[in-house]
């Protein structure tokens, strides 16, 4: 399935992710929080696990900062496995939600975003999961850390 993803909000929603979030043993339960209002941009994503670091320790607070892709990028898209779109019960687009997980930096236009393995959820049911596609990312065309687009700085 390839998808284009239009420029999607992102509202108040709990997801549970179908397998741990890689890096971070258990993490599966999780709060949409947008930052500003619904119908946001930009979003952090409160993990209500404890969670197991793979180095070791535990952290009991994780919380990422997450954003719509298709805002920034309009030309977004993937292409995710049937088997994945079958597995979440997504019937056609408006049942997706990617979310795109941001690497916040000081300044925020050094920020880079995640576009290479988004976050898949299913909007009706709430379940999820981390997208790795099994290709490179040269294959893909999107990055683990792609840089905002230039104009985020002005």
């Amino acid at each position: 399935m390839t998808t284009v993803f239009m420029p999607t909000p992102v509202q108040r929603m709990d997801i549970t992710l179908r397998r741990d979030m890689p890096g971070f043993l258990g993490a599966r339960h999780f709060r949409v929080e947008p930052l500003v209002d619904d119908d946001a941009i930009f979003a952090r994503l409160f993990c209500s696990d404890t969670v197991s670091l793979m180095t070791g320790g535990t952290w009991e607070d994780l919380s990422l900062l997450v954003m719509a892709p298709g805002y920034l990028w309009p030309d977004y898209r993937i292409t995710i496995d049937e088997s994945l779109v079958l597995d979440l019960g997504i019937r056609d687009h408006r049942d997706l939600l990617v979310l795109a997980i941001v690497h916040p930096r000081d300044p925020l236009w050094t920020s880079t975003v995640n576009l290479y393995s988004p976050l898949v959820i299913n909007r009706r049911t709430g379940e999820g999961e981390q997208y790795v596609p099994s290709a490179s990312e040269d294959e893909v065309g999107w990055s683990l850390r792609t840089p905002f687009p230039p104009a985020i700085d002005e």
